[in-house]
């Protein structure tokens, strides 16, 4: 009897039945050997018949092959879309968004410089803010201080609309994954 019942908690939980946890915690406690509390083998008895109807094999044997079923779709559907996501380059695609990004971290950081250099005062010597801040340092030697400065403005102006694009892109993604799913 023991063996029944924790088959059919099994099933239950592969169906996605019930509450998860407290299956869960019924079935440790039937494989442990320990005795069920009343309140578990009520529930037990009113989610049993509810999900898994008569406790014959052939029905069993049928709700298996539909929660195996069901498991397979879900793995075509994933592998689909990850296959759409290979296609799409998708490393490729955020390799450029983090070669933005650390750019513009680079020229922020030169874009900084006077608010680091007062930072870090006197721990670093003179002769080492050229090495620091190599871009400014060359944008100098032209003439060209402050187009540092409006480089990086630019830059993190241009991160709201990257933002935008990926939101709308998966708003979109999802809305056809939604979609998807209905038919």
């Amino acid at each position: 009897m023991s063996e029944n019942i924790v088959n059919s908690i099994q099933q239950i939980i592969l169906l996605g039945k019930g509450d998860r946890g407290r299956l869960e915690y019924i079935l440790e406690l039937l494989v442990k050997g320990k005795a069920l509390p009343l309140s578990d083998q009520k529930y037990l008895e009113s989610i049993i018949p509810l999900y898994l109807g008569p406790q014959d094999t052939e029905s069993l044997q049928k709700y298996a092959e539909q929660a195996i079923s069901a498991l397979q779709d879900e793995i075509k559907t994933l592998d689909e879309r990850l296959g759409r996501l290979e296609r799409k380059g998708f490393e490729k695609y955020i390799g450029k968004k983090t070669v933005f990004l650390f750019v513009t971290l680079f020229v922020g950081w030169h874009a900084f410089q006077n608010s680091i250099t007062y930072a870090l005062g006197s721990y670093v010597p003179d002769g080492a803010y050229q090495y620091l801040f190599p871009l400014n340092t060359l944008a100098n030697s032209f003439g060209a201080g402050m187009q540092v400065w409006w480089i990086f403005v630019f830059m993190a102006l241009a991160w709201p609309f990257v933002g935008a694009a990926h939101l709308a892109r998966f708003i979109r993604s999802r809305r056809a994954q939604s979609s998807q799913n209905k038919s």
